[in-house]
């Protein structure tokens, strides 16, 4: 019996000496897999941390990029606005220019007609008179329909796109309304010149 109690005493220490050993085993196990995901998530800070870094410089580097386009394109909408507007300027003036041609064509023609009657009768006889071809082009023929652009508008470059295009069919329009008239009638000096007016018009709205 006391052989038993000896050899049961025995394996109660070997027990307790094996549950000791597994505790402190599980305890390094823990330690070790917890300072390993420690690790891990340091890595992954650094890791993020170079990437925001990165992203950071991009945006920097996209936003200086966009502001350096939009300085260069908004001088050149702007003038070319300009251009666009004294062109159609211009044209009104020059459409005002015939008007007041034509009006000094009739004045002389009523001039010479009462001249010729005047010296019809100084003579005593007739005097043959000759037809005065009158090649008056009606102002209104020379206007480009198109309204100018509200201030508010110009920084709009959907809208500025837009109104070059909207202006350029104006004056695609007004030339072949020109050709039209100089076809049916090619001796019209006037509307050989307002064909060739308009044809450079619409050349200088393509370089727009």
């Amino acid at each position: 019996i006391n052989d038993l109690k000896a050899q049961s005493q025995a394996k109660d220490t070997v027990i307790l000496k094996l549950k000791e050993k597994l505790q402190s085993l599980s305890g390094d196990v823990k330690e070790r897999k917890v300072k390993r995901e420690i690790e891990e998530i340091e890595t992954l800070n650094i890791e993020l941390d170079h990437r925001v870094t990165k992203l950071v410089a991009e945006n920097e580097h996209l936003k200086h990029t966009y502001k350096q386009l939009y300085n260069s394109i908004k001088p050149s909408r702007v003038q070319s606005k300009e251009q666009c507007d004294n062109l159609i300027k211009q044209v009104n003036l020059k459409s005002a220019e015939i008007s007041i041609l034509n009006a000094s064509i009739q004045e002389k023609v009523l001039v010479i007609t009462a001249l010729k009657e005047s010296l019809s009768k100084l003579k005593g006889k007739d005097v043959v008179n000759e037809v005065v071809p009158l090649h008056s082009i009606d102002p209104e023929l020379l206007k480009i329909n198109v309204a100018p652009l509200a201030p508010k508008l110009r920084k709009n470059r959907t809208v500025h796109t837009d109104y070059i295009r909207h202006t350029q069919e104006e004056a695609t329009n007004l030339r072949e309304s020109v050709e039209s008239k100089r076809l049916l009638n090619p001796l019209n000096t006037s509307l050989d010149y307002a064909c060739k007016y308009t044809k450079r018009i619409q050349e200088l709205l393509n370089i727009l």
